[in-house]
């Protein structure tokens, strides 16, 4: 008469598979073709700086940063 419950899962789970394959694989081609930016440090790192203190602030009162150094991506 049909499919069984559990067979219904599977080509559903297989299914969602192969359709993120396929969303990774577009993805890696399009970062290729379209590579990100190195960040340049200049006028945003103020602002950038004043929104950390900022956040800090706000979780923590009376806390007081004292130094900030920026943690390099390491993996490229």
């Amino acid at each position: 008469m049909g499919l069984s419950l559990l067979a219904v899962c599977v080509c559903a789970f297989v299914g969602v598979f192969f359709v993120l394959v396929f969303l990774a694989l577009v993805m890696q081609i399009i970062m290729a073709f379209f590579p990100a930016k190195i960040a340049v440090t200049g006028p945003d790192s103020a602002a950038m700086v004043a929104a950390i203190v900022a956040a800090y602030a706000r979780r923590f009162p009376g806390a007081r940063i004292s130094s900030m150094k920026e943690i390099r991506n390491i993996t490229r």
